[in-house]
């Protein structure tokens, strides 16, 4: 994976809030060689997704707590190879999450 490509994966994920969960601002990126790490937050709920060419997760971070998004869904384990498909189907995974999580508490 080429350096252009691990920006591409902060770019993919950057954009896919700014449309879907337009309250989160990113808080820190990074891409290093093949490492890759965007975080992102709406000040009560914090996300970092990071990874590097062979692999990435999603974590949600709630009152310093981590959660690891495979936790709320195992099916992200099938889809934890850094491709565009995967990044995208993890954060179809992570909205639904926080939906569901904002309908069940007075965020």
């Amino acid at each position: 994976m080429e350096s252009g490509m691990v920006s591409s994966n902060n770019l993919l994920v950057k954009n896919f809030f700014q449309k879907e969960l337009p309250s989160f601002s990113v808080v820190a990126e990074s891409s290093y060689s093949m490492f890759w790490e965007i975080i992102l937050s709406d000040n009560v709920i914090d996300v970092k997704v990071s990874g590097d060419a062979g692999g990435f997760s999603i974590s949600i971070f709630i009152e310093k707590s981590e959660y690891p998004l495979w936790q709320y869904d195992r099916k992200v384990n099938d889809l934890a190879k850094t491709k565009d498909e995967n990044i995208h189907s993890q954060l179809i995974i992570l909205l639904k999450f926080i939906k569901e999580l904002n309908n069940e508490s007075p965020i």
